[in-house]
């Protein structure tokens, strides 16, 4: 197996199908076969309550720097803030004040590009605000906006009556293009296509298929350009013929990126909004969480757990771990209500260090404490939760923001911290997870879409528990273990679901389960290790450009029409050159495979399938025999 190196910053690196690897038997789920998914509408105003106040006529419109202020009729005013020419901000002040800026800094801590050039003309009917990427249309006659390529000729987008508010929403409406596809809004627990879809942008903290665990006030379109509104406030974005763009508030504010392809648009939204951390090299590793501290009377759980009783318990975990040959990297050794830690926590860190763990905390007690336990213990991540630091929105985000200043300001470690209740920003500092969710086939299903569709909003590092938190077997925590472990960061959690739920399923530790599960285990968690290099680099990538690891297939094959929708919502690249399409029903055949055009390597048989074109009938083991790398981007497996 060959790597790559990072590409230099801002270069648009040219995918080569002829290097791109078949990875299907790895992890290959069946396509569900569920249609469509209904997507329910969460904070969307009723009809009745329609925003019904616009800003009327134009009256002018006024230039200072690359700043440009337009007045109306009713004494609203909007300002168009051209920040680089492919990135500008428009912003609508029903009291023209432009005193209200709830997120301030937060989503956007990046807008001073340096000196920018542009220049407004009067064109009759609208005035012309133009850049070097962009020619932005301000209609006079009702106040509207549309925005096109620098030709002034390709359209972006334009909204097709004017901006409106009223009884605490505020609603844009853009003309839908006759093939128009959408994308975005965070980490969406479902299909990653999202014309003709209403989605909430909002937290419920239900985790079920539909719902936004990590929501983000961000979109994008084939047209090449994305747009985050610059709030705090939940929403619902309609993506019908007219998209509807609603959040909750009587303002409008909003972040506008063009490029060329999606990737670009991606670079420029998360030059704004922060690039990917870049997590630590352990962090990649499968992390262990559990509560070892069950003696604590607090404990909301099974007091009397054998080898969990006190904190130090965890060390015989790792040594089983070391033992059954099981690569991970980090345990989460208090997760659990009122499981706590045992103190001190200096001795079980040092424990754990030295089988080549690291160790994080659940923010059972808070984050009062993180300066002593990174400064002195020498713990290293940290999972925030709703119950301890705030639900959702700024609270979650502020806590998120807590947990990385007690990483990096007390010690030398990068930041590695897991949230749910995400937003727009969230990415440079976070692993985002599915949150509460269960081991079963369908919930298998939806997190495929789910995790890939997340790096369509710039996040890089999205994740669900393997085999989910509650419920689970030895099957369904196989197929899900084979396929998470071509993303960047994964977890299993351990002590709220059933004890033995079925014969050779301890818990959800890899380690603890009967032949032939362990080896199946075994051989994936060794797999990811030999990828690390790989995985490591395309995470670099994110880093430098918002181009996440985990991919959805249009971000590869853009001009594909099969790639650009839900078709393939039940595979992904992992990175540039693996095409891995999950196993997510019980069953050893795998139909439903979409290869682009270009000669596809299976990764463990050598041998070739040409695209475009559709895959049927893969034969889908949980695993194969062994496996070993050879020069150039292709892998032969023999089978016993």
């Amino acid at each position: 197996m060959s790597f790559i190196d990072p590409p230099p910053r801002r270069r648009r690196a040219r995918r080569s199908p002829l290097a791109a690897l078949l990875a299907a038997a790895l992890a290959v789920a069946g396509l569900a076969a569920a249609g469509p998914a209904t997507a329910r509408a969460a904070s969307a105003a009723p009809a009745s309550a329609a925003p019904a106040s616009t800003a009327g006529s134009v009256t002018g419109l006024s230039q200072a720097g690359g700043t440009f202020t337009v007045s109306t009729s009713s004494g609203a005013k909007a300002r168009v803030v051209v920040a680089r020419a492919d990135i500008f901000r428009l912003w609508l002040s029903p009291d023209g004040s432009f005193r209200d800026d709830p997120a301030g800094s937060d989503l956007a801590p990046t807008t001073d590009f340096g000196p920018v050039t542009a220049a407004s003309t009067d064109a009759g009917p609208y005035y012309r605000i133009t850049t070097g990427s962009v020619s932005i249309r301000v209609y006079k006659s009702p106040l509207r906006f549309a925005a096109y390529r620098a030709d002034d000729s390709a359209l972006l987008w334009e909204e097709t009556k004017p901006t409106a508010w009223g009884g605490g929403h505020t609603t844009q409406y853009l003309a839908r293009g006759a093939d128009e596809q959408f994308y975005g809004t965070g980490l969406r627990l479902g299909e990653w296509a999202l014309r003709g879809k209403t989605v909430p942008v909002a937290v419920d903290n239900k985790w079920r298929e539909n719902d936004n665990a990590s929501p983000a006030p961000f979109y994008m379109s084939t047209n090449d350009y994305g747009v985050m509104r610059n709030t705090w406030a939940p929403g619902s974005y309609a993506f019908d013929a007219p998209t509807a763009l609603t959040h909750d508030e009587n303002r409008f504010d909003a972040w506008y990126f063009t490029g060329g392809s999606l990737k670009s648009v991606l670079d420029a939204y998360t030059d704004v909004s922060g690039k990917p951390f870049m997590a630590p090299a352990w962090g990649f590793e499968l992390g262990n969480a559990d509560c070892f501290n069950a003696s604590n009377p607090a404990y909301q759980g099974d007091h009397a757990r054998l080898r969990h009783q006190t904190t130090p318990d965890v060390a015989g975990y790792a040594a089983d771990a070391r033992a059954a040959d099981m690569p991970s990297g980090w345990f989460l050794p208090n997760d659990g209500y009122g499981c706590g830690y045992t103190a001190p926590l200096k001795s079980t860190v040092d424990a754990l260090k030295a089988k080549g763990f690291q160790t994080g905390l659940w923010t059972s007690t808070g984050l009062g404490s993180i300066a002593d336990e990174v400064g002195t213990a020498g713990s290293r991540g940290v999972k925030t939760d709703v119950a301890w630091i705030g639900g959702g929105y700024k609270y979650a985000f502020d806590g998120v923001q807590q947990a990385v200043d007690g990483i990096e300001k007390n010690s030398d470690a990068r930041r590695y911290v897991w949230t749910v209740d995400g937003w727009a920003g969230t990415q440079r500092n976070a692993v985002v997870w599915t949150g509460d969710t269960n081991g079963t086939w369908d919930d298998m299903r939806w997190h495929v879409p789910a995790l890939a569709g997340a790096g369509l909003s710039g996040i890089n590092y999205a994740s669900g528990d393997v085999d989910g938190i509650f419920g689970g077997s030895p099957k369904t925590y196989v197929r899900d273990l084979q396929w998470k472990a071509f993303t960047p960061a994964f977890m299993t959690m351990s002590g709220w679901g059933a004890t033995n739920p079925s014969v050779g399923y301890q818990d959800k530790q890899p380690w603890r389960f009967a032949e032939p599960y362990q080896s199946i285990n075994r051989k994936y968690l060794q797999l990811k290790m030999r990828l690390m290099p790989y995985l490591y680099t395309m995470s670099r990538v994110a880093h430098e450009t918002g181009v996440p690891s985990t991919r959805a297939m249009v971000l590869e094959y853009p001009d594909d029409p099969v790639a650009r929708g839900n078709l393939t919502s039940g595979q992904f690249m992992a990175g540039d050159s693996f095409l891995v399409a999950p196993v997510v029903s019980d069953t050893f055949v795998r139909d439903g495979i979409y290869l682009p055009a270009g000669s596809w390597t299976d990764y463990w048989t050598g041998r070739t399938y040409a695209g475009p074109g559709w895959l049927n009938g893969y034969r889908a083991p949980s695993t194969p025999s062994r496996c070993s790398s050879r020069a150039g981007r292709s892998c032969r497996c023999g089978r016993r």
